[in-house]
């Protein structure tokens, strides 16, 4: 293929695969939606500041009192998508953002499905079913899976380029895998080096296993500036402890869920504009309060490809690789139901990741390269088989969908077992999916006959294949994209109530809103709820602080802090967080006594200074300690257990005593007076008097990383009640600096520095190999 067509062929996958996320942004609609919109929207703008400034993004100090925000991984900092995107448009939401993923994803399946071994036309069908899939399209809900989702195709078509002693191959490995670690998404990332080294061995055996483990190795190196602080931060997080139970079993693949992979929505869909969906809580999901919806809005990859996918699971070695890891993937991502994560969850590193339902992307991308295969073997032998199957399958689904509806009797038996309706409207779903089954497979069954009865129109069966694909994924992808109402996001939530002097801290004890506006639906009226209640991490756009935190990786003394406090006080814990610098409580209006109960108890002593009828919602300004003092009186405690215990015990008093863990400071306590407070991402600022030597506690997170200077002389700094920092302060007029400057930062440095230097000396010897052998 001349050049000029192979860009045409490229062109043509991209702008396939994208067209529905363009039909909706067309219409003015967002594809932002759930953690999309609620977690990586509203953290991009630090990231981007950072990154434009040649820094990183070390520390992000609006959520949970003070958060490390580059070793969380998951905002994929360094991808370089990310940073590319951070210098060319630095203004773009996450909408361009997940266009570009959604297009990298088709092309990334389509030149994988390419250096396999297929034709062009084969390889598009695999770019279009892995683009077009419901996996990465209903990822538009979670930009750091479906970022993952893009990179992976490539990094495996780089590692088996490595087996296949192609040019530069081990330095295109390196590369990919370093995009592949920066993702965000460390289970895709191990999906990946593993497919790609199983297929290395195939294509070179020995000499192409050792080649891609350079590349692994080389691009792993390169990562560590991300992989170091990562590994060290998830020490100090709640997934370095065991996951509880019901972490392990949440969101894992219901059995029933199967039939969507032919029949779309048959769980629910995003178009129907409610965040329960009563069919996926019957059929056995699994979901926390508030959550009852999966975690994949779809998991639909079409009858047409499953049909091809089988045809081509026999066609060759690479096939067999593809289809046991199909086999693989289906059991990881069914969870519980065959056993998977009985057996997982104890292993390093695997055991640690949650939602067993991810596990649909590695299965759908590896049916999408074998409905290719499936697509060329049929090209060039039709098969009666097929075309039968095909057609046979196709008119039972229509069938289906024609019966189900008008089956009284299954009805009547079903909803005597359904509870809220659940049984009738699984059997409107299934109809309406069965009709998005049955036909793409009659079509398909006229494209066999054709092949099979005019020889010359062989070669053009892929390609029409492809098509169908095509025309499958745009009318199947309402099922996976939510179309969202821009103008219900609150940009610059609470700007009203900030305050001067302090840190503005807010806390959200209700964040749904139930007050729905007219007009939009139940995801478009949480995130206009959420975003102008300023829940996390909505509130970091105006650089009001938030005591609450929405991430996967939550830090563990903060939620043990939670947690002993509600237990101990109850509704009161809320009056116990204002130790912590909280100087605003943002509740919705209650709608029952409980909820009134509990706005009474966190406004108590406080002042309304902000109410909003069409959000539903108001807000008091509290009484607080400072967020920077002079302790006036403190307890010392030995360690983390004995410090909760005191704090615990301090606030049932209520005292005013600050708890020191392992600190000693000397002689008594001077009290004294804050001048003038700054305080920016990773460093802070506090000039500050006192007549004799004291302790100034600044309440934000204690965290390893974290530099202290008084006057440019280096002072220890302590933990305090048990989350906050306190630094020993002697007497007089000084200046504090602190400065979060995590070791782990530098070595990761380093490592990267020396996978640069071996990536550099792997292109010069291949370069120099490719100059010797060139006559």
């Amino acid at each position: 293929m001349s050049r000029r067509n192979f860009l045409i062929w490229i062109t043509a996958v991209a702008v396939g695969a994208v067209t529905p996320a363009l039909v909706v942004l067309a219409t003015g609609h967002t594809l932002v939606w759930r953690d999309s919109s609620k977690l990586f929207q509203p953290i991009r703008p630090l990231v981007v500041d950072a990154l434009r400034n040649l820094q990183l993004p070390l520390w992000n100090p609006y959520e949970v009192l003070g958060i490390p925000l580059f070793a969380q991984l998951m905002h994929g900092v360094l991808h370089p998508v990310s940073v590319i995107g951070a210098f060319l448009f630095p203004q773009a939401g996450l909408d361009v953002f997940i266009t570009i993923y959604i297009m990298l994803a088709a092309i990334g399946g389509a030149l994988l499905a390419r250096l396999l071994g297929v034709s062009y036309g084969a390889a598009a069908l695999a770019g279009l079913g892995f683009g077009l899939s419901g996996y990465v399209l209903g990822l538009s809900s979670n930009t750091q899976y479906l970022c993952a989702a893009a990179t992976a195709p490539w990094c495996i078509a780089a590692i088996r380029g490595a087996g296949d002693e192609r040019r530069f191959g081990v330095v295109i490995a390196a590369a990919a895998t370093a995009a592949m670690h920066l993702a965000g998404d460390p289970q895709w990332t191990i999906v990946a080096l593993l497919l790609g080294t199983a297929l290395a061995l195939e294509g070179g055996a020995g000499r192409g296993f050792r080649r891609a483990l350079t590349g692994i190795a080389v691009g792993t190196a390169l990562s560590g500036l991300q992989l170091v602080p990562t590994l060290l931060f998830l020490r100090e997080t709640t997934r370095g402890v065991d996951l509880d139970l019901f972490d392990r079993l949440q969101w894992a693949l219901p059995p029933w869920r199967i039939l969507e992979f032919i029949a779309p929505g048959f769980f629910g869909s995003p178009g129907q504009g409610v965040t329960k969906w009563p069919v996926f809580m019957w059929l056995g999901g699994l979901a926390r309060p508030g959550l009852e919806m999966p975690f994949l809005p779809s998991v639909h990859m079409g009858a047409c490809m499953l049909l091809l996918a089988l045809a081509g699971v026999a066609h060759s070695r690479i096939t067999r690789i593809l289809g046991v890891s199909t086999l693989i993937a289906l059991w990881l991502a069914l969870g519980t139901s065959l056993g998977a994560e009985q057996l997982t969850h104890l292993m390093p590193v695997w055991g640690k990741f949650r939602y067993a339902e991810k596990m649909v992307g590695p299965l759908t991308l590896c049916l999408s390269l074998l409905a290719a295969f499936g697509a060329e073997r049929i090209a060039q032998r039709p098969s009666k088989l097929c075309l039968l199957f095909a057609a046979g399958v196709g008119f039972a689904c229509l069938g289906l969908a024609l019966l189900l509806p008008n089956w009284q009797g299954l009805e009547t038996l079903l909803t005597g077992t359904a509870a809220n309706g659940a049984a009738p409207q699984a059997i409107r779903n299934l109809a309406r999916g069965l009709v998005h089954a049955g036909v793409p497979l009659l079509a398909l069954a006229c494209l066999i006959a054709a092949a099979g009865h005019w020889a010359a129109t062989r070669s053009l069966f892929p390609a029409a294949a492809a098509g169908l694909v095509f025309a499958q994924g745009l009318f199947s992808a309402h099922y996976a994209l939510h179309a969202g109402t821009r103008s219900v996001l609150d940009p610059l939530p609470l700007q009203k109530v900030a305050i001067s002097g302090e840190p503005t801290r807010i806390v959200t004890p209700f964040e749904e809103n139930y007050n729905y506006q007219m007009g939009i639906d139940e995801f478009d009226a949480q995130t206009g709820g959420q975003s102008h209640m300023g829940a996390p991490s909505y509130n970091v756009a105006s650089h009001i602080d938030q005591i609450n935190t929405y991430t996967g990786l939550r830090p563990r003394r903060f939620d043990l802090l939670i947690a002993t406090l509600n237990r101990q006080f109850g509704i009161q814990a809320l009056t116990a967080l204002r130790r912590y610098a909280l100087t605003h409580v943002i509740i919705k209006n209650p709608h029952s006594d409980n909820e009134a109960e509990v706005a009474r108890a966190a406004s108590t002593g406080g002042n309304k200074v902000l109410e909003n009828p069409d959000w539903d919602f108001a807000g008091w300004q509290v009484p607080h300690r400072p967020w920077a003092m002079f302790a006036e009186q403190v307890t010392l405690v030995p360690g983390e257990k004995e410090a909760l215990e005191a704090l615990t015990g301090i606030l049932e008093r209520g005292g005013a005593s600050v708890v020191l863990e392992g600190a000693s400071p000397a002689g008594a306590l001077g009290a004294g007076s804050v001048l003038a407070s700054t305080r920016l991402s990773n460093h802070l600022r506090i000039e500050a008097v006192s007549k004799e030597d004291g302790i100034l506690v600044v309440n934000d997170s204690y965290w390893p990383g974290w530099r202290a200077k008084i006057d440019g002389r280096d002072v220890p700094i302590w933990r305090a009640d048990y989350a906050v920092r306190a630094v020993p302060w002697p007497a007089g007029k000084h200046v504090l600096e602190m400065n979060y400057e995590p070791r782990e930062v530098r070595i990761g440095l380093l490592i990267s520095v020396a996978g640069g230097i071996a990536l550099i000396s792997l292109a010069v010897v291949e370069w120099r190999r490719l100059r010797v052998t060139a006559p």
